[in-house]
Protein backbone atom coordinates (compact mmCIF):
# COMPACT_ATOMS: atom_id res chain seq x y z
CA UNK A 1 0.00 0.00 0.00
CA UNK A 2 1.11 3.57 -0.65
CA UNK A 3 -0.80 6.67 0.41
CA UNK A 4 -0.09 9.97 -1.35
CA UNK A 5 0.08 12.59 1.42
CA UNK A 6 -1.77 15.76 0.43
CA UNK A 7 -0.17 19.16 0.95
CA UNK A 8 -2.49 20.07 3.83
CA UNK A 9 -1.48 16.90 5.70
CA UNK A 10 2.28 17.42 5.41
CA UNK A 11 2.63 19.50 8.62
CA UNK A 12 1.10 16.58 10.55
CA UNK A 13 3.58 14.19 8.92
CA UNK A 14 6.41 16.58 9.74
CA UNK A 15 5.47 16.54 13.43
CA UNK A 16 5.56 12.73 13.40
CA UNK A 17 8.97 12.68 11.70
CA UNK A 18 10.35 15.17 14.22
CA UNK A 19 9.82 12.58 16.96
CA UNK A 20 12.02 10.18 14.96
CA UNK A 21 15.02 12.49 14.60
CA UNK A 22 17.92 12.14 14.04
CA UNK A 23 17.28 8.91 12.07
CA UNK A 24 14.43 10.49 10.08
CA UNK A 25 16.56 13.43 8.91
CA UNK A 26 16.80 12.10 5.35
CA UNK A 27 13.05 12.63 4.83
CA UNK A 28 12.39 15.26 7.49
CA UNK A 29 14.36 17.96 5.67
CA UNK A 30 12.82 17.49 2.20
CA UNK A 31 9.30 17.26 3.68
CA UNK A 32 10.00 20.45 5.64
CA UNK A 33 11.09 22.21 2.45
CA UNK A 34 8.05 20.91 0.57
CA UNK A 35 5.74 22.38 3.23
CA UNK A 36 7.46 25.72 2.54
CA UNK A 37 6.95 25.52 -1.21
CA UNK A 38 9.60 23.20 -2.70
CA UNK A 39 8.12 21.81 -5.90
CA UNK A 40 8.77 18.73 -8.01
CA UNK A 41 8.24 16.10 -5.30
CA UNK A 42 5.51 13.69 -4.19
CA UNK A 43 5.32 12.34 -0.64
CA UNK A 44 4.06 8.81 0.04
CA UNK A 45 3.60 6.84 3.26
CA UNK A 46 2.74 3.20 3.82
CA UNK A 47 -0.47 4.16 5.65
CA UNK A 48 -2.10 7.19 7.20
CA UNK A 49 -2.08 8.48 9.87
CA UNK A 50 -0.27 5.56 11.60
CA UNK A 51 2.88 5.93 9.51
CA UNK A 52 5.77 3.43 9.54
CA UNK A 53 7.52 4.36 6.29
CA UNK A 54 7.98 7.52 4.22
CA UNK A 55 9.08 7.94 0.61
CA UNK A 56 9.74 11.32 -1.00
CA UNK A 57 10.21 10.96 -4.74
CA UNK A 58 10.68 13.26 -7.68
CA UNK A 59 7.31 13.89 -9.30
CA UNK A 60 6.62 13.11 -12.96
CA UNK A 61 7.02 16.82 -13.71
CA UNK A 62 10.40 16.85 -11.95
CA UNK A 63 11.57 13.76 -13.82
CA UNK A 64 10.81 15.41 -17.17
CA UNK A 65 12.53 18.67 -16.16
CA UNK A 66 16.29 18.59 -16.93
CA UNK A 67 16.85 21.33 -14.34
CA UNK A 68 15.30 19.33 -11.50
CA UNK A 69 17.32 16.89 -9.38
CA UNK A 70 16.30 13.22 -9.63
CA UNK A 71 16.13 12.23 -5.96
CA UNK A 72 14.31 9.70 -3.80
CA UNK A 73 14.41 9.94 -0.01
CA UNK A 74 13.34 6.93 2.07
CA UNK A 75 12.93 6.30 5.80
CA UNK A 76 11.59 3.19 7.54
CA UNK A 77 10.48 3.26 11.17
CA UNK A 78 11.89 0.53 13.41
CA UNK A 79 8.48 -1.16 13.66
CA UNK A 80 7.87 -1.22 9.89
CA UNK A 81 6.80 -4.64 8.62
CA UNK A 82 9.00 -6.53 6.15
CA UNK A 83 6.62 -6.01 3.21
CA UNK A 84 6.28 -2.26 3.69
CA UNK A 85 9.29 -1.20 1.62
CA UNK A 86 8.33 -3.31 -1.40
CA UNK A 87 4.72 -2.14 -1.26
CA UNK A 88 5.81 1.49 -1.02
CA UNK A 89 8.29 1.34 -3.91
CA UNK A 90 5.84 -0.44 -6.20
CA UNK A 91 2.61 1.39 -5.34
CA UNK A 92 4.12 4.89 -5.25
CA UNK A 93 4.93 4.63 -8.96
CA UNK A 94 8.67 4.89 -8.32
CA UNK A 95 9.38 1.78 -10.39
CA UNK A 96 7.96 3.43 -13.50
CA UNK A 97 10.64 6.16 -13.45
CA UNK A 98 13.58 5.76 -15.85
CA UNK A 99 16.11 6.84 -13.21
CA UNK A 100 16.07 6.15 -9.48
CA UNK A 101 18.55 8.00 -7.28
CA UNK A 102 18.39 6.91 -3.62
CA UNK A 103 19.93 9.77 -1.65
CA UNK A 104 21.25 7.84 1.33
CA UNK A 105 20.01 4.85 3.33
CA UNK A 106 21.81 2.42 5.59
CA UNK A 107 23.19 -0.90 4.36
CA UNK A 108 20.26 -3.21 5.22
CA UNK A 109 17.71 -0.91 3.58
CA UNK A 110 20.01 -0.34 0.61
CA UNK A 111 20.29 -4.07 -0.02
CA UNK A 112 16.52 -4.49 0.26
CA UNK A 113 15.95 -1.64 -2.20
CA UNK A 114 18.40 -3.20 -4.68
CA UNK A 115 16.63 -6.56 -4.46
CA UNK A 116 13.27 -4.92 -5.18
CA UNK A 117 14.40 -2.49 -7.88
CA UNK A 118 16.57 -4.98 -9.77
CA UNK A 119 14.06 -7.83 -9.55
CA UNK A 120 13.76 -9.68 -12.86
CA UNK A 121 16.49 -7.37 -14.24
CA UNK A 122 14.11 -4.40 -14.44
CA UNK A 123 16.85 -1.94 -13.43
CA UNK A 124 20.64 -1.85 -13.51
CA UNK A 125 22.61 -0.48 -10.60
CA UNK A 126 24.86 2.28 -11.96
CA UNK A 127 26.33 3.36 -8.64
CA UNK A 128 26.50 2.37 -4.98
CA UNK A 129 28.60 4.74 -2.92
CA UNK A 130 28.93 4.83 0.88
CA UNK A 131 29.79 8.24 2.31
CA UNK A 132 30.87 8.34 5.99
CA UNK A 133 28.41 10.25 8.18
CA UNK A 134 29.52 12.56 11.00
CA UNK A 135 27.34 14.06 13.72
CA UNK A 136 27.75 17.10 15.95
CA UNK A 137 25.54 18.06 18.90
CA UNK A 138 27.68 20.93 20.21
CA UNK A 139 29.71 23.03 17.79
CA UNK A 140 31.62 25.07 20.34
CA UNK A 141 32.42 28.76 20.13
CA UNK A 142 32.07 30.65 16.86
CA UNK A 143 35.46 32.06 15.82
CA UNK A 144 35.76 35.77 15.14
CA UNK A 145 35.75 36.95 11.56
CA UNK A 146 38.91 38.72 10.42
CA UNK A 147 38.63 42.46 9.94
CA UNK A 148 36.95 43.41 6.68
CA UNK A 149 34.72 40.32 6.49
CA UNK A 150 31.04 40.02 7.34
CA UNK A 151 28.57 37.14 7.53
CA UNK A 152 25.10 36.73 6.06
CA UNK A 153 22.70 34.04 4.87
CA UNK A 154 22.98 32.83 1.31
CA UNK A 155 20.43 34.05 -1.21
CA UNK A 156 18.98 32.66 -4.42
CA UNK A 157 21.04 35.11 -6.45
CA UNK A 158 24.25 33.61 -4.99
CA UNK A 159 23.69 30.42 -6.98
CA UNK A 160 26.05 31.25 -9.86
CA UNK A 161 28.79 32.32 -7.43
CA UNK A 162 28.41 29.11 -5.45
CA UNK A 163 29.01 27.11 -8.62
CA UNK A 164 31.94 29.17 -9.91
CA UNK A 165 35.08 27.08 -10.06
CA UNK A 166 33.57 24.35 -7.89
CA UNK A 167 34.24 20.80 -9.08
CA UNK A 168 30.88 19.47 -7.92
CA UNK A 169 28.81 21.98 -9.90
CA UNK A 170 27.61 19.38 -12.43
CA UNK A 171 26.33 16.93 -9.83
CA UNK A 172 22.61 16.33 -9.76
CA UNK A 173 21.86 17.36 -6.18
CA UNK A 174 23.27 20.84 -6.82
CA UNK A 175 20.25 21.58 -9.03
CA UNK A 176 18.16 22.00 -5.87
CA UNK A 177 20.34 24.74 -4.36
CA UNK A 178 18.77 27.78 -6.01
CA UNK A 179 15.28 26.58 -5.15
CA UNK A 180 15.94 25.70 -1.52
CA UNK A 181 17.79 28.96 -0.88
CA UNK A 182 14.75 30.86 -2.11
CA UNK A 183 12.78 29.04 0.60
CA UNK A 184 15.17 30.02 3.37
CA UNK A 185 17.22 26.83 3.69
CA UNK A 186 19.77 27.15 6.49
CA UNK A 187 23.03 28.61 5.21
CA UNK A 188 25.99 30.84 6.05
CA UNK A 189 28.02 33.03 3.73
CA UNK A 190 30.94 35.40 4.25
CA UNK A 191 31.56 38.56 2.23
CA UNK A 192 34.77 40.53 1.88
CA UNK A 193 34.92 44.32 2.22
CA UNK A 194 33.80 44.76 -1.40
CA UNK A 195 30.63 42.73 -0.80
CA UNK A 196 31.84 39.69 -2.77
CA UNK A 197 30.75 36.29 -1.47
CA UNK A 198 33.97 34.41 -0.72
CA UNK A 199 33.00 31.55 1.63
CA UNK A 200 29.84 29.53 2.20
CA UNK A 201 28.11 26.39 3.37
CA UNK A 202 24.48 25.26 3.46
CA UNK A 203 22.09 22.54 4.54
CA UNK A 204 21.10 20.88 1.30
CA UNK A 205 17.95 18.97 0.50
CA UNK A 206 19.20 15.71 2.06
CA UNK A 207 19.53 17.43 5.44
CA UNK A 208 23.33 17.33 5.52
CA UNK A 209 25.66 20.26 6.04
CA UNK A 210 27.77 20.55 2.94
CA UNK A 211 28.94 22.32 -0.20
CA UNK A 212 31.41 24.19 2.03
CA UNK A 213 33.86 26.27 0.05
CA UNK A 214 36.33 29.14 0.47
CA UNK A 215 37.67 30.96 -2.57
CA UNK A 216 41.43 30.15 -2.75
CA UNK A 217 42.75 33.70 -2.31
CA UNK A 218 40.85 34.00 0.98
CA UNK A 219 41.98 30.74 2.56
CA UNK A 220 44.07 30.24 5.74
CA UNK A 221 41.92 32.77 7.62
CA UNK A 222 39.67 30.22 9.35
CA UNK A 223 36.73 31.21 7.14
CA UNK A 224 35.92 27.56 6.47
CA UNK A 225 35.76 26.94 10.20
CA UNK A 226 33.62 30.03 10.68
CA UNK A 227 30.91 29.07 8.18
CA UNK A 228 30.91 25.44 9.35
CA UNK A 229 30.54 26.32 13.04
CA UNK A 230 27.93 28.99 12.30
CA UNK A 231 25.78 26.62 10.25
CA UNK A 232 26.25 23.72 12.68
CA UNK A 233 25.02 25.99 15.48
CA UNK A 234 21.93 26.88 13.44
CA UNK A 235 21.16 23.24 12.67
CA UNK A 236 21.72 22.17 16.30
CA UNK A 237 19.49 24.99 17.55
CA UNK A 238 16.77 23.85 15.14
CA UNK A 239 16.97 20.04 15.51
CA UNK A 240 19.46 19.25 18.27
CA UNK A 241 22.14 17.85 15.96
CA UNK A 242 24.01 18.43 12.70
CA UNK A 243 24.99 15.79 10.14
CA UNK A 244 27.76 16.07 7.55
CA UNK A 245 28.90 13.52 4.96
CA UNK A 246 32.69 13.50 4.53
CA UNK A 247 34.70 11.08 2.40
CA UNK A 248 37.69 9.41 4.05
CA UNK A 249 40.11 10.87 1.51
CA UNK A 250 39.13 14.45 2.30
CA UNK A 251 41.71 14.97 5.05
CA UNK A 252 41.28 18.76 5.23
CA UNK A 253 37.53 18.51 5.80
CA UNK A 254 37.92 15.63 8.26
CA UNK A 255 40.38 17.63 10.37
CA UNK A 256 38.16 20.72 10.27
CA UNK A 257 35.00 18.89 11.34
CA UNK A 258 36.77 16.83 14.02
CA UNK A 259 38.12 20.05 15.56
CA UNK A 260 34.61 21.46 15.72
CA UNK A 261 33.15 18.40 17.45
CA UNK A 262 31.86 16.12 14.68
CA UNK A 263 32.04 12.40 15.52
CA UNK A 264 31.79 9.55 12.99
CA UNK A 265 28.57 7.57 13.12
CA UNK A 266 28.54 3.76 13.25
CA UNK A 267 26.83 3.40 9.86
CA UNK A 268 27.54 5.09 6.54
CA UNK A 269 24.61 6.13 4.33
CA UNK A 270 24.70 4.61 0.85
CA UNK A 271 23.84 6.62 -2.26
CA UNK A 272 22.63 4.50 -5.17
CA UNK A 273 21.62 5.14 -8.76
CA UNK A 274 19.56 2.76 -10.89
CA UNK A 275 18.47 3.05 -14.51
CA UNK A 276 15.86 0.99 -16.33
CA UNK A 277 17.34 -1.89 -18.28
CA UNK A 278 17.94 -0.88 -21.90
CA UNK A 279 17.58 2.81 -21.16
CA UNK A 280 20.08 4.92 -23.06
CA UNK A 281 20.46 7.55 -20.37
CA UNK A 282 23.16 10.13 -19.88
CA UNK A 283 23.86 9.10 -16.30
CA UNK A 284 26.44 11.82 -15.77
CA UNK A 285 23.47 14.09 -15.16
CA UNK A 286 22.84 12.26 -11.92
CA UNK A 287 26.38 12.07 -10.61
CA UNK A 288 27.09 12.23 -6.90
CA UNK A 289 30.31 13.66 -5.47
CA UNK A 290 33.50 11.73 -4.87
CA UNK A 291 36.66 13.46 -3.70
CA UNK A 292 38.72 10.55 -5.06
CA UNK A 293 38.08 11.14 -8.73
CA UNK A 294 35.76 14.16 -8.67
CA UNK A 295 33.17 12.15 -10.53
CA UNK A 296 31.63 8.73 -10.46
CA UNK A 297 32.93 6.34 -7.84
Amino acid sequence: MAVHVLAEELPKLLSVLKTKLPDAQRVYTPVSLITRGLTGYDVYVDRWPEVTAVLVKTSDEGISDPNHEKATHIYLFEDAEDSVLSDLLVNSGLLSQPIIFITGVFLKTSQEIKDIVCKESAYIEQLSNAIPLYCCTSAGQLPELPKGYSARCLRQEDYDTILTGVWYKDFDYVKSVKRILSLGALSVGVEDSSGQLIAWTLQHVTGLLGMTYVIPEHRNKKLGKYVTVALAQKMIAQDGFCFAGIEEGNSVSLKLHAGIGFVKMDQDPIFSVYTQTGLESDVKDIKVPSMLDKGWK
